[in-house]
């Protein structure tokens, strides 16, 4: 970097962890444990940590004619501690592999139905530019000079994602130079590639993807695509997940599951919002599925912490609504019956004799084998 290169702005000193503990407790965060704290921002770091206290900072409003505008300050409010920032942190990690999970799921699951609806039609409708919007073919009005149309963009993606993939059918496929089926070609797509296909597609195929998704507006499937996307990567970088705005506003259907919740639009904006479309996907791929039972109570063990409420995640005051969805609780612990505990102990008795009786005759054993006898013995009249 040259000298006209460097910033006007003098860049922040190093601060090692010993004093960035320090500055947060100047700026009134409480601290506990300070080894602790300090080997927890070790581990984590402190700018990473920093997204969690970032709505426990005390801020004031400047009122305009044409609105507020918020500014935050270098303090805490009262009450923000350290520890329950550090719990606010793995709860949102514990929601990242949750949502990282069901997302993997629902990847799956897209591909599957892409690769099947448009390869009933042709093996190779992915490379077909007759199964795209025209839109997909021609530059876009304003784009920079260069810039690829749509389809030919997604085609290019398409081309390295299947030069990157280690899997043995496209490997095998390749080495052949054999025509690679679309069923064979989307293994190598990730969330992106399947988002951007599908908005590209013509309204014919978008219809049959919808169908089989139980939705009737394609632009709802394509929202929420774009969503989910983001939402991936943002699981895959660990970023934080459940205190931020959707990347876009939600658009849901107006009848069945969604009318039901009547989700509003802070709801649309925020995680409850996400929760909803991804459970409502889920349940259709795995109807015995706990997973919502599993994100309903990391949520309503939320820590006390200052600027984080379940509001703040688009949910009611109160918490996660456990009451708008039928399965919001683990599968229920049934006490054995007499029966079965008496049927239980005869087969594991069956087992256990036919393991005493393979061992050799001996004196020994014999001795061995009438004390075992008199023990059951004793055993059964106490029954």
């Amino acid at each position: 970097m040259t000298e006209a290169e460097k910033p006007t702005i003098a860049v922040k000193p190093f601060k090692d962890y010993p004093d960035l503990v320090d500055i947060l407790e100047s700026r009134g965060m409480i601290i506990g444990d300070r080894d602790r704290a300090i080997r927890k921002i070790a581990q984590v770091g402190y700018y990473h940590l920093s997204g969690y206290w970032h709505s426990s900072r005390r801020f004031w409003i400047e009122r305009h004619e044409r609105g507020k505008v918020f500014h935050q300050l270098d303090e805490f409010q009262a009450h923000t501690s350290f520890e329950a920032v550090f719990q606010f942190y793995l709860m949102d990690k514990s929601l990242r592999m949750l949502m990282g999970d069901a997302l993997e799921r629902i990847e799956i699951h897209l591909r599957t139905i892409i690769s099947h609806e448009l390869g009933r039609h042709d093996p190779l409708a992915h490379l077909n530019r007759a199964n795209v919007v025209k839109s997909a073919l021609v530059a876009r009005p304003g784009d920079p000079a260069g810039t690829l149309p749509l389809y030919a963009g997604w085609l290019a993606r398409h081309e390295k994602l299947i030069t990157q993939s280690h899997e043995e059918s496209i490997r095998s496929h390749l080495k052949a130079n054999k025509p690679m089926p679309i069923w064979v070609a989307s293994e190598a797509w990730d969330f992106g590639a399947i988002s951007k296909f599908y908005s590209i597609l013509s309204p014919n195929h978008q219809d049959s993807i919808c169908a089989r998704l139980g939705i009737v507006e394609r632009n709802v499937v394509d929202n929420w695509l774009i969503n989910l996307n983001v939402v991936r990567n943002r699981c895959a970088h660990h970023a934080r997940l459940c205190n931020r705005p959707n990347p876009r506003v939600l658009m849901l259907p107006r009848r069945g599951y969604f009318n039901e919740l009547r989700l509003d639009q802070r709801a649309k904006e925020r995680f409850y919002g996400l929760i909803a479309v991804v459970w409502y996907l889920l349940k259709a791929i795995g109807p015995g599925s706990q997973w919502l039972a599993k994100v309903a109570d990391v949520i309503d063990a939320m820590p006390r912490l200052p600027g984080l409420t379940p509001k703040s995640m688009g949910f009611p005051d109160e918490g996660f609504p456990r009451g708008k969805f039928p399965i919001t609780s683990g599968p229920s612990v049934v006490e054995p019956g007499l029966d079965h505990v008496c049927a239980a102990t005869l087969e594991a008795f069956a087992v256990s004799r036919e393991t005493i009786l393979a061992f050799s005759d001996s004196p020994n054993a014999s001795e061995t084998r009438k004390r075992f006898a008199d023990g059951m013995l004793d055993l059964m009249t106490d029954i």
